[in-house]
C-alpha cells in the first residue's frame, strides 16, 4: 500500500476559499486548537490521512446522520451518500432558492464560479421557472 503524500489541485478551479457560516467558526476553532500538524483529519498526529481512514471516518458520519434520522442498522434512510454527493446536494438545495439567492453568492458559498455553477446546476434552474406566469406579468405591468 502507498504512503499518502500531498498535490495540488487539478486545475486552478482546484483552489477554493470557501466562507464558514459563522456559528461553525467558535467550533473549528477549538478542534484547530487540539490538532498537532497542518492536517485537519489524520489517522496519526501530524500525518495526513489516509485513504481507508477516510472511508471510516465518512461511514462514521454517515451512521451518526441515519441515527439523526431515526434509521435502524436494518433500515437506513440515508445510502450512498459521499462528500461529492453531499457537496451537490448542498448547491442543488441553494439553487432551488433562487431568486432569494443569487447565483454569485451560491458560487462565492462553493467556492466556485457563477460559470460553473451554471453550467452543472441550470436543469434545477430550469425546473423551477414558471415561464407562463413571468411572461404574463411582464406583458400586463
Amino acid at each position: 500500500m502507498a504512503n499518502p503524500y500531498l498535490k495540488g489541485p487539478k486545475t486552478v478551479n482546484g483552489e477554493r476559499k470557501v466562507p464558514i457560516p459563522s456559528f461553525l467558526n467558535c467550533f473549528l476553532a477549538k478542534y484547530i486548537k487540539t490538532l498537532t500538524g497542518i492536517f485537519l483529519f489524520s489517522k496519526q498526529p501530524g500525518d495526513p490521512m489516509t485513504a481507508s481512514a477516510y472511508r471510516k471516518m465518512w461511514e462514521s458520519i454517515l451512521r451518526k446522520m441515519n441515527a439523526a434520522a431515526g434509521s435502524t442498522e436494518y433500515d437506513q434512510k440515508i445510502t450512498g451518500l459521499t462528500a461529492h454527493i453531499f457537496r451537490h446536494n448542498y448547491c442543488a438545495s441553494l439553487c432551488y432558492q433562487m431568486p432569494n439567492i443569487s447565483i454569485k453568492r451560491i458560487a462565492r458559498l462553493l467556492g466556485d464560479t457563477e460559470k460553473m455553477v451554471l453550467e452543472v446546476y441550470n436543469h434545477d434552474l430550469e425546473e423551477k421557472e414558471n415561464v407562463k406566469e413571468v411572461v404574463a406579468d411582464a406583458i400586463t405591468l
